[in-house]
């Protein structure tokens, strides 16, 4: 897939509250291939599901990989639509074999950390860049007279 490159300077056009809500894993032991490889496994089926029913309240992912850790950071519209999907069923049958098959035997870790963001409690600026995060998330728009520091895309 290749990704369009927007030429120039834009910004997220965001507008309202919104929840940036990250999650990841981390393999503890790496020769504990049965421990960690169905928690990577389980990513798939509920990013699938997320983002083939937008009424969630999901907007969008981005993964991030590093030696031992994959981390997501996903935009939410809302915390309650967040809380609501942890609390469903593809989540709560992914959380219950975590615990069954790995508990806190040590093999994987994994975390989440939610951020409520309030209106115009964020910026994000791009410059020759695909449609990345909030971007992405949202829409792009080209950069104004009024939206040229971070201290005006924020309104300070």
């Amino acid at each position: 897939m290749v990704a369009i490159i927007h030429k120039g300077r834009h910004v997220a056009v965001v507008e309202g509250d919104f929840v940036v809500f990250v999650i990841g894993m981390r393999v503890n032991k790496l020769l504990s291939f049965s421990k960690w490889i169905p928690v990577f496994k389980a990513m798939g089926p509920m990013i699938r599901e997320l983002y083939q029913n937008p009424e969630i309240g999901f907007l969008h992912t981005e993964f991030h990989f590093s030696w031992r850790r994959i981390t997501l950071i996903q935009y939410w519209r809302s915390f309650d639509q967040l809380e609501a999907y942890a609390h469903g069923k593809t989540h709560l049958v992914a959380w219950k074999e975590f615990n069954k098959n790995i508990g806190n035997d040590g093999s994987v870790g994994i975390f989440h950390e939610s951020y409520k963001i309030v209106n115009r409690g964020a910026e994000a600026i791009y410059n020759n860049m695909p449609s990345i995060g909030l971007g992405k998330a949202y829409s792009l728009a080209d950069v104004s007279k009024e939206s040229q520091s971070a201290r005006e895309r924020m309104n300070v």
